[in-house]
């Protein structure tokens, strides 16, 4: 299986890229329908486009906002983007696809979904946060929100990266320190028949020391497998005295795990200045000098993160059950 986790990453969409038909006469709309026909410009939603050579550049993360910003302008008002979508523009991880259409609070008892957007009928926020112009959940209702909604694993995989932003912020982003505590009392919040113990779940086994989507799901796995819970971002020291942090380390076997995907090779952040061939190199040193410190090593790829069976029968190979 090939990695689906959607980034957010990438060109934005401008509010002056989003064409809005209402403000053309009638022979530019004329005009514009035409181009539509032959895949010049993207519909956004009713009435709203964007250039395709624009919409190319997107990321899927960028383009479930542009959907978002098309959304708001063709209603008006100052709607409250909620759940993936808001997600989406706290730049959090999704697992597969965004949502094809928006997501929005509603009050209470107006829940609807049509061809436009998803309504969530649970009252609208007292408080919430702009971005890219835009009113959003905070980040900790946006956590519980999905982890409500969405699939434990997906969710975790979000509620790990969000945990995170108190070390790791991002920047244009508004400041988010979100903790277990502001999680719990977001849960209050949830009824019981709309999710409060899948959310619950999700919050209680969320976990900032996973630094990357890959070790979130490799935690689930191991944790659906019954593997022995790791401990995780554990400093050790290879035989030439040097330190270096590990993903996942289990002590009573002496063994180290590492979650080994391809942004090691393609994400400046980690790349630093260095080559895919330079950070191979580096990573190979780097096992070696722990090794010689006779720590047991095993690294494993996506596919083997996301599915509880292989990962299972790849670290009981190396001694860990």
């Amino acid at each position: 299986m090939t990695d689906r986790l959607q980034q957010t990453s990438g060109l934005e969409l401008p509010l002056e890229g989003v064409i809005l038909s209402r403000y053309l006469d009638s022979a530019e709309r004329k005009q514009l329908l035409r181009r539509h026909s032959r895949d010049e410009v993207i519909q956004l939603h009713r009435g709203a486009y964007v250039e395709s050579a624009l919409w190319r550049y997107l990321s899927d993360g960028a383009r479930h906002r542009a959907k978002a910003l098309a959304v708001a302008l063709h209603f008006g008002g100052d709607p409250v983007f909620c759940h993936l979508s808001a997600a989406a523009f706290w730049r959090l991880p999704q697992m597969g696809a965004w949502p094809p259409t928006p997501h929005v609070a509603g009050a209470k008892g107006s829940a609807a979904r049509t061809a436009a957007l998803v309504r969530h009928g649970l009252g609208i926020p007292q408080t919430v946060e702009a971005i890219d112009g835009l009113s959003v959940t905070t980040l900790a209702a946006t956590v519980v929100d999905v982890a409500a909604t969405v699939g434990f694993a997906h969710s975790v995989v979000l509620a790990d990266a969000a945990l995170r932003r108190c070390t790791h912020p991002v920047e244009g982003l508004p400041s988010a320190v979100v903790t277990r505590e502001q999680l719990e009392w977001e849960l209050q919040r949830i009824a019981p028949t709309h999710g409060a113990s899948r959310a619950r779940r999700v919050v209680e086994f969320a976990d900032p020391r996973a630094d990357r989507p890959g070790e979130s799901m490799s935690r689930v796995s191991m944790h659906r497998a019954g593997i022995a819970p790791p401990q995780l971002q554990v400093s050790l020291r290879g035989v030439s005295g040097k330190d270096y942090t590990v993903d996942f380390f289990w002590p009573e076997v002496d063994v180290i795990g590492e979650f080994d995907g391809k942004y090691k090779y393609t994400d400046p952040a980690y790349m630093n200045g260095r080559n895919a061939q330079q950070v191979l190199y580096d990573e190979k040193i780097r096992e070696d000098d722990l090794r010689a410190a006779a720590h047991g090593f095993t690294r494993w790829p996506w596919a083997t993160a996301i599915s509880p069976t292989v990962m299972r029968a790849h670290l009981v190979r190396v001694g860990i059950h």
